[in-house]
């Protein structure tokens, strides 16, 4: 063979070789993803940028260490009695510490003297112990009276210590509180009536134990149908236990405390209501957002538990503290508030773009875990203004937008506004929602890239 030959050969088969290594190397990695196309805005979106950078409150990159004077413009809600804050996710660690934040400013600033939390009644009393006299450990009580994974973080946990140390050497009076307003679970109401009930009025105890229980097993099963008669029967024994406690209420309060009596009665009134809401829901007999509206009037009572002037803060998620019906189907709890305390009642909505956060895993396997959204925010929503801010974390006064100004033409129509809850299914555009944020809240406070909560370990 000439060496002309055998150089051509040496040759294709160093081509043929460099061909299969290198379709080997191919197979083998994990697909990339394309490069994202940055979406520049656009002349009206630059024009509402640059309103907007002259609007906004700039807030530093941790929360938990702003100064008084940057949180200042918390003032403007010195005449509000219930303020709300919302949270754009249910696991975001900056929304979590910004919320103890604004709390610690509004109580040592505004004198509000509860925290409203998205937590049942019965299963913060426990809580409310440990901040106002230092019962129990605080992680056991996180375990096993906070009801969801959502509210089991080191950041709840730094709230609660916080409050905690706030109140050592404090007369009661002076002292603040951690009250449940939700209504989805009878967990721990039957331990506490019958603590206060049982050596007071045993004999209202012994007539009421069972029915108590009855109910209990009903509402923690989802659900044993009843016919309209059984429920109707069971409603009624329920309210006449109510009414016995009030016709006893002199002698109750005499060999107790009005406040303990106080508590006894709201422990019946939040029991029954679980147990209202998953009947009318299972039966389909009435489109009334029933957990909505209890969870409204649960937050009215602690504001005048406190007294006829205390001013509470309210810990939900953004759509439950937003004030327009049409953020829920049949009113959110601050649509109910709204209406029944006007502008009394005050709203932070939070929002965010891009990073990471705590959810519920749709896909694959169950129980909570860490997300993250990586994209750009969605051409067209408030998001995608935010992003584009001369500021990544802000505070944006919402009552100031004016009719004639770019912002208030902007918002003649509802526009895109992210929002996620416990569950999360990877498709960020799915979770982009249509308002009129003005309409719903009163501030947004913005984290263009936020972190995931810190959840405390099970065991």
């Amino acid at each position: 063979m000439s060496a002309k030959k055998r150089s051509f050969i040496i040759i294709i088969c160093i081509f043929i070789q460099s061909i299969f290594f290198f379709s080997c190397k191919v197979s083998n990695s994990q697909p990339t993803d394309p490069p994202e196309t940055v979406i520049e805005p656009t002349e009206q979106q630059q024009r509402l940028i640059l309103e907007l950078n002259d609007m906004l409150f700039p807030l530093g990159p941790s929360p938990l260490e702003l100064s008084d004077n940057e949180l200042s413009f918390l003032d403007r809600l010195s005449s509000a009695r219930i303020v709300g804050l919302g949270e754009g996710t249910h696991g975001t660690r900056e929304f979590f510490q910004m919320k103890h934040r604004i709390f610690k400013y509004l109580v040592e600033n505004l004198n509000h003297k509860a925290f409203g939390f998205e937590n049942e009644f019965s299963r913060c009393i426990y809580l409310n112990n440990y901040v106002t006299k230092g019962e129990g450990d605080l992680e056991e009580l996180m375990r096993s009276r906070m009801r969801d994974w959502v509210w089991k973080t080191e950041e709840v946990k730094e709230l609660l210590e916080w409050m905690k140390n706030y109140n050592m050497g404090k007369s009661d009076e002076d002292k603040i509180h951690f009250v449940g307003f939700d209504c989805q679970s009878t967990d721990f109401h039957i331990d506490l009536i019958r603590e206060y009930l049982e050596p007071l009025l045993p004999g209202l105890w012994e007539t009421a134990a069972p029915v108590l229980d009855q109910v209990d097993n009903l509402t923690a099963w989802h659900y044993k149908r009843l016919s309209r008669e059984e429920y109707d029967s069971l409603i009624a024994q329920l309210e006449s236990f109510e009414s016995q406690l009030a016709a006893n209420k002199d002698q109750l309060v005499a060999n107790s405390s009005l406040n303990e009596y106080r508590i006894a009665c709201q422990l019946f009134k939040t029991f029954k209501q679980p147990f209202i809401i998953k009947y009318l829901y299972y039966s389909r007999s009435d489109k009334t957002n029933w957990r909505e509206r209890f969870m409204a009037e649960n937050a009215l009572w602690i504001a005048d538990f406190f007294g006829p002037d205390t001013k509470i803060t309210l810990w939900a998620h953004n759509r439950h503290v937003a004030k327009d019906i049409s953020y829920d189907v049949g009113g959110s709890m601050g649509y109910n508030l709204h209406n029944a305390v006007g502008d009394l009642y005050r709203v932070v909505g939070f929002g965010f773009s891009r990073g990471k956060f705590t959810a519920q895993r749709i896909i694959g396997m169950a129980g909570a875990g860490e997300h993250e959204i990586t994209a750009e925010p969605m051409q067209g929503s408030v998001n995608f203004i935010f992003h584009h801010a001369a500021h990544s974390n802000f505070a944006f006064h919402l009552d100031t937008i004016s009719a004639g100004s770019e912002w208030g033409n902007w918002l003649t129509a509802p526009v895109p506004f992210l929002n996620i809850g416990t569950s999360f299914s990877g498709r960020p555009q799915d979770y982009y929602i249509d308002i009129d944020p003005r309409i719903h809240y009163n501030w947004i406070i913005y984290i263009d890239t936020t972190t995931a909560s810190r959840l405390i370990p099970l065991y």
